[in-house]
């Protein structure tokens, strides 16, 4: 095949065609066509949301073989666990001989459905129930007096969630029932992950890759692509070097309290160096941080429970004592319904049991969110003739997942470093005071030249826009404002400097104003165009962001008639209470009833100008 290659009709030097020559020559027609669809993938994915290149229409024009009944991978996450997943079961669907097609729903013109044959979702829940941005025009669809047939269709759900919420998986369930209620059949049950999704979603992907081998014809792997969106494919999507379950030790470079010394709140700033790992960080990206539970707390529990420390179980085929089990592998200050139920059953504590089950939804919410496990220890013990054994109390734990942070640097600024903004969680209830893993273990107990292992986490919903001319209005609270100061540093390295409108709010102004310096240094220079603090207890009524938005309706009518994006980064209530806000300023600024302003925002949504990240 590489008989042809010369150095003077080719870009390759001698030594390099006499290594092809050497390490290729002898592959045969099918390998040499296979070879060739997967490198122009490749190289289609290096300009991912350019027109395809000569190459990628290539392998677009597929044989007569590739026509045959594809599966259709779709995702919506806020996170994008979920876009992990589904890339990866797209990549192995198509090593496995399966033409697959994977995209955001957010792509899916929800009425194409009806002419689906087999279909793959993997879907998170949002806040209290609710579905990821990218699956919300499918939900209005399938709920309204549009949604056509999907007797034709046949599908399987992966829904991912977190116990601690009292609506657990709630969007999957809800996406098969109104799937179901069109006439869609589901091929297999929904599988419901927790934040420790990896064994079960490798098992969902597995079982929807023999259930395509099984019903859908495959192709010959000179013939089959993963088309991720329209003009744009990817044989296999690139796989992080690093990840949750292959972390790189980074090291602590600085640890800087940013609030003031009789701020209510206790927030940092870390910097830690990422020499020599290879991470390519974008702003808006997060940052994912492996940290232990304390000793101190650690060893509270285990006494608690009158449990041996050095006592050894086996988990995942290794064996582990029982004090590096809760350190490193066991989550002690998140608790879940589950876990609350578990251990009031194992306890034998009635009290429990029944004040747990009378709670309404809101209830619950409050309790877990107050305690953590050893509270429970505390306040309803273990009864007289209950025994809670080792083995016991692995089980009745969820594994310790890492932490995710927004990311407050642009590599362009900082290099080979990551910047984060972490407040210090606190909680407690009978005036125990508890403080939340990560951050702990971040701003107290690091200092500069210790160790912690990270993975980068991109978030491809939350990024500046590509016209980098497009006038900003940022929303913020507490740490929220971590990704602005990305933008910010990125926008400066570039010498760009569209109009920019920085709304940021936390208690006061004079103690918790996050890197006040930085913002007044840029605003001098012209890369921030207004400034907008609502600094909540600086006045007898408390003021937060959405009441400047409400004040600044006019201005606000402005900015979107000029184009603006709105990014809204802080806690969940904070960014309802906001979009709430942005329809009432829709509403009174353009004369419209409520449901048009609904839609108006929603349109700005679809049209990528309105983008959350929040937690």
């Amino acid at each position: 095949m590489f008989s042809a290659l010369r150095a003077d009709n080719s870009p390759f030097t001698e030594q390099q065609i006499k290594l092809l020559q050497e390490g290729l020559g002898g592959l045969d027609t099918n390998q040499s066509v296979w070879l060739s669809g997967f490198i122009a993938g490749r190289l289609s994915g290096l300009a991912e949301g350019n027109a395809p290149s000569e190459a990628a229409g290539a392998v677009q024009a597929l044989p007569a073989a590739a026509e045959s009944k594809r599966l259709q991978v779709f995702y919506a996450s806020q996170t994008g666990n979920g876009e992990d997943i589904a890339r990866q079961l797209a990549a192995e669907a198509q090593q496995a001989g399966l033409k697959v097609e994977v995209q955001s729903l957010a792509a899916l013109r929800p009425a194409a459905l009806k002419k689906m044959e087999y279909a793959a979702f993997v879907i998170s829940t949002h806040g209290e129930g609710d579905p990821p941005d990218d699956a919300i025009d499918l939900f209005e669809y399938l709920e309204g007096p549009r949604a056509a047939s999907l007797e034709k269709l046949k599908f399987r759900v992966l829904a991912l969630g977190d116990r601690s919420y009292s609506k657990f998986c709630e969007a999957g369930r809800k996406l098969e029932a109104l799937l179901e209620k069109q006439g869609a059949v589901a091929f297999d049950e929904r599988i419901e992950c927790d934040i420790d999704f990896q064994q079960a979603a490798s098992s969902w992907s597995s079982e929807i890759i023999r259930f395509g081998q099984e019903n859908l014809a495959t192709v010959d792997q000179s013939s089959a692509a993963v088309n991720s969106s329209p003009g744009h494919l990817s044989i296999v999507p690139p796989t992080a070097r690093w990840t949750r379950s292959n972390p790189f030790t980074a090291t602590v470079e600085r640890v800087q309290k940013i609030t003031a010394l009789e701020s209510e709140k206790d927030v940092y700033h870390v910097e830690l160096s990422l020499e020599d790992s290879g991470i390519d960080y974008q702003p808006g990206d997060a940052l994912g941080v492996w940290a232990p539970n304390r000793h101190e707390l650690v060893n509270e529990v285990l006494s608690g429970l009158d449990i041996d420390p050095e006592e050894s179980i086996e988990l995942d085929e290794h064996r582990h004592t029982m004090h590096e089990l809760l350190t490193r592998r066991r989550e002690l200050t998140r608790l879940s319904p589950d876990t609350v139920q578990g251990y009031a059953l194992l306890a034998q504590n009635e009290e429990l049991q029944h004040r747990f089950e009378h709670m309404e939804d809101n209830q619950r919410r409050d309790f877990i969110e107050q305690r953590q496990f050893i509270d429970l220890l505390a306040e309803y013990p273990v009864q007289s003739g209950a025994r809670i054994s080792g083995e016991d109390l692995a089980s009745l734990l969820r594994p310790l997942a890492p932490r995710s942070y927004s990311i407050a640097s642009s590599m362009a600024a900082v290099d080979e470093e990551v910047h984060l903004t972490v407040a210090t969680l606190y909680s407690g209830t009978n005036g125990a005071q508890r403080t939340g893993v990560a951050s702990d273990y971040l701003n107290h107990r690091l200092e500069a030249g210790d160790e912690v292992g990270v993975f980068p986490e991109p978030n491809r919903r939350f990024r500046l826009p590509d016209d980098r001319g497009i006038p900003l209005i940022l929303v913020s609270a507490g740490t929220g404002i971590a990704p602005y100061r990305a933008f910010l540093q990125q926008l400066e390295a570039e010498n760009e400097r569209p109009e920019t409108w920085l709304i940021f709010g936390n208690p006061h102004l004079r103690t918790d104003f996050l890197y006040q310096r930085e913002w007044l240094d840029w605003r001098q220079k012209g890369l921030i165009t207004r400034i907008d603090g609502a600094f909540s207890r600086d006045q007898p009524e408390k003021r937060y962001v959405q009441h400047v938005l409400l004040e600044q309706g006019e201005l606000i009518e402005q900015w979107l008639s000029n184009k603006a994006r709105v990014y809204i980064c802080g806690g969940l209530a904070m960014g309802q209470e906001v979009e709430t806000a942005l329809r009432e300023v829709l509403a009174e600024q353009r004369g419209l009833d409520a449901s048009e302003a609904a839609e108006q925002l929603a349109d700005l949504r679809r049209e990528g100008r309105l983008l959350k990240d929040l937690y």
